[in-house]
């Protein structure tokens, strides 16, 4: 690896701006790509101003080769994000033909625009043909700041060469790593500077896949600041422990005022004598959820005290989850903060303490082993976001010195919850009205874990005279037919997640749609009773190993009364066993038939959130199994 030192005084070489710029050719496995980026090169410089304070200067220098239509039409519009503290101070942009012809663009050609929330400055490339390039460069300006991340394969398109530098003041020391691919050199020292080079070539282009997380995969470069020299040339800062200590006294830590606000507020959550831990978190997180609004960026420092939140009734994410704390300890439970490596993002590393990736925050209860999420209104208790289980987090452990309380921050596993307690099941009981042309059903959907919690918010939040309506939606699917009736649903309060209670939703169904009639046979569309599946092609080789939410399962009962003078002729395509070797995932389908009785019973399940590349096949096939059973047609002869 070749890192290029020079003066911090003196630009890069790979950010100069040629005068006369060439053309170039990919290399041969990118030249079937539509677009690729030749070079994307990145300068972050820490400086300071007249007054002594400091700043950030970014540069960002990036050249794409464009081969085809596609690739015109991707890269013809290009944004440059603008963050509401951010100066951008110049930016460059010209089309380079292939014939060598330079289009450069006019500064009036730049536009501040804002998209979906976010600022961007936004130029259109003109003159683009086939095998042309564009050449970027953007210098923005940023108050100082001591962690980041820089991703280089955002994009979905092939990098053949990624650099990377910081440059910062000789007595600060940073810590800089790559992850997937991208390497770092050391530190060196010039003029008073201390820069880190690092690199990567040919980055693939990293597709999104079905049943994947793609961006943990990402090529991307992390910094933080890990000592000052200036003040303390032994103290390493930053650090998880120090995290660990000022992030559980800012959550435990209460004023005076606070502490009788907490104490008055208390004795209004009813909890019954004698409760156990599961009860008392329960009732404490859904009285909190019910009668405080949880907003966040618009109400200011009162969102943070919990005299003003108790008295406006309105709270931001930290305000709300040291009011959770103070209760709970009033109530002898103890929590504990929990920043999780959340699944589809960059992961947190035990070894290289990047703050920047710290943000969404929970609560684990020792008591009890499990979790909360103090912020997110449509989940209760044990279930949070899934994406945030099955995975790595920081666990903010209190202890006690003596009469001193403080914490240590320790990496530890967040467990998903085990496959049989998030369910989606079916009991369907169906038989033909007396003319044989239409099916009755009565149908009865029982959801479990984090499939309840996916329809509980509707009970909570729709208003009363429509939710029969949210709920017909869901059960004409069973049927294929808008003729539902006789709606009733049970456990549906946002606390029944607490008490393990399934969610059932139940109502009757006549149905013509899944009926033929040929000759003097009648199809019965059985398979459709699931609903629509999804089925699962490979054109490309997998590049990403296998995730799923969470763990769940699917069990499906079918009890189906064959009409008088009628046998089914091809019951055996009924029949489904597909399983892989370790049973940790499988569509299995059987059927019994007792007389006039034909019960079909379908078990379907993911034990694991986290498959292996090499299994993509056999998972292919479990879940293309349910979309071919739903494909299941039984015929029905005359005896």
């Amino acid at each position: 690896l070749l890192f290029i030192a020079v003066s911090a005084e003196a630009q890069h070489p790979w950010l100069k701006w040629q005068s006369t710029p060439s053309v170039h050719s990919p290399r041969e496995e990118n030249k079937a790509m539509s677009a690729v980026i030749l070079e994307d090169a990145r300068y972050h410089e820490y400086k300071t101003d007249a007054k002594q304070q400091m700043f950030v200067t970014t540069e960002h220098r990036r050249l794409i080769k464009v081969n085809d239509d596609n690739g015109v039409e991707s890269f013809n519009k290009i944004y440059i994000f603008k963050s509401p503290n951010a100066v951008v101070e110049k930016i460059m942009a010209r089309a380079i033909l292939p014939g060598g012809k330079v289009i450069n663009l006019p500064e009036n050609k730049i536009f501040d625009v804002e998209e979906e929330g976010r600022n961007y400055k936004k130029f259109a490339m003109e003159g683009l043909e086939k095998g042309s390039e564009i050449e970027y460069y953007a210098r923005i300006k940023y108050p100082v700041y001591t962690f980041g991340i820089e991703y280089f394969s955002m994009s979905g398109t092939p990098i053949e060469m990624a650099r990377f530098a910081l440059s910062v003041p000789e007595h600060l020391v940073f810590d800089v790593k790559g992850y997937n691919g991208f390497t770092v050199g050391k530190d060196t020292v010039l003029d008073k500077q201390r820069i880190i080079y690092g690199e990567a070539s040919n980055i693939p282009d990293i597709r999104e896949e079905k049943y994947s997380s793609r961006d943990p995969y990402l090529t991307n470069v992390q910094y933080k600041l890990s000592y000052n020299l200036a003040k303390d040339k032994g103290v390493r800062i930053n650090t998880w422990s120090e995290l660990g200590k000022n992030v559980y006294n800012n959550y435990h830590s209460f004023s005076d005022k606070e502490i009788n606000a907490l104490d008055n507020f208390a004795k209004k959550i009813r909890i019954p004598d004698g409760a156990g831990p599961d009860e008392k978190i329960s009732a404490i997180e859904d009285y909190i959820k019910t009668n405080i609004n949880i907003e966040e960026g618009t109400i200011g420092d009162d969102g943070d005290k919990i005299e003003k939140i108790v008295k406006s009734k309105i709270a931001g994410h930290f305000g709300v989850t040291r009011l959770m704390i103070g209760v709970f300890e009033r109530n002898g439970i103890t929590p504990q903060l929990v920043f999780p490596s959340k699944r589809n993002e960059a992961q947190l590393d035990e070894n290289f303490e990047n703050f920047r990736l710290v943000d969404e925050v929970m609560l684990q209860f020792p008591e009890t082993g499990l979790f909360l999420d103090p912020v997110d209104i449509s989940f209760r208790y044990p279930v949070v976001n899934p994406l945030w289980t099955g995975t790595k987090g920081i666990f903010i452990r209190g202890t006690s010195i003596g009469n001193f309380k403080t914490a240590l921050a320790e990496f530890d596993t967040i467990p998903s919850m085990p496959y049989e307690q998030s369910a989606t099941n079916l009991n369907l009981h169906m038989w033909f009205n007396k003319t044989n042309d239409t099916m009755e059903m009565k149908s009865k959907q029982i959801l479990t874990g984090h499939n309840a919690a996916s329809y509980r918010p509707i009970f909570a939040f729709v208003k009363k005279d429509k939710i029969n309506d949210v709920l017909k939606d869901i059960i004409k699917n069973v049927g294929s037919s808008d003729s539902v009736t006789n709606i009733t649903y049970e456990n549906s309060a946002m606390t029944d997640a607490a008490k393990n209670l399934p969610l059932n939703i139940m109502g009757d169904i006549k149905s013509v749609a899944i009926l033929e009639k040929a000759g003097n046979s009648i199809l019965v569309k059985v398979g459709e009773v699931i609903g629509t599946q999804v089925q699962m092609y490979q054109e490309k080789e997998r590049q990403l190993p296998i995730q799923i939410q969470f763990p769940h399962a699917l069990d499906r009962n079918i009890i189906f009364d064959l009409p008088e003078g009628y046998r089914v002729k091809n019951l055996s395509d009924l029949e489904f066993n597909v399983t892989d070797e370790t049973k940790s995932m499988g569509f299995i389908s059987t059927y019994k038939l007792e007389g006039k009785k034909l019960t079909i019973q379908l078990h379907e399940f993911y034990k694991k959130i986290d498959y292996p590349v090499n299994q993509i096949d056999i998972f292919k096939r479990v879940i293309n199994a349910a979309a071919d059973f739903n494909k299941v047609t039984l015929v029905l002869e005359k005896i």
